[in-house]
């Protein structure tokens, strides 16, 4: 999980879940929050993520954040607090370890042609606008461009 700013200024929640099943299949799920980014919200659109991908909280065995003690912490977290008892391993930061993972995999042909466009996009009143009319006419879940920056390992 992990909370963040778009270029909008509007806080975005991101919950990416990842399954396996007995078959050893591999699910991958994102989600967004919409609402308010208060820990207790967070914690309920976590529940209703799961609920929503019907995924059994039960079988959590890691959830990683960008350190949210509200989240995580033994006596004070959200889940340890609900979920007392629990076997879940907390590993920190989504954004370096997408950040790694994009390196890894030599997305940068891609990821370049993506700034590209989002920077066009971005960069001209008319066509920003365009654009947003666009979603809208294809009644798009996003109304507008979400990305902007690269990530950057320290």
């Amino acid at each position: 999980m992990d909370v963040s700013t778009d270029i909008n200024d509007t806080s975005q929640l991101i919950l990416f879940i990842r399954g396996v099943d007995e078959n050893f299949d591999i699910t991958e799920e994102l989600a967004c929050m919409r609402s308010t980014t208060k820990e207790c919200d967070i914690f309920r659109e976590f529940q209703e993520g799961l609920l929503t991908l019907k995924v059994p909280i039960t079988i959590i065995c890691s959830i990683t954040t960008v350190g949210a003690p509200n989240m995580t912490g033994k006596k004070s977290g959200h889940f340890n607090q609900n979920y007392p008892g629990n076997n879940v391993v907390f590993l920190h930061c989504v954004i370096h370890q997408d950040a790694l993972c994009k390196s890894a995999l030599n997305m940068k042909p891609v990821l370049d042609a993506v700034m590209k466009l989002v920077n066009t996009i971005r960069s001209r009143g008319l066509t920003h606008r365009q654009f947003r009319d666009f979603l809208q006419s294809v009644q798009s879940e996003y109304s507008g461009v979400l990305l902007l920056h690269e990530s950057k390992v320290a």
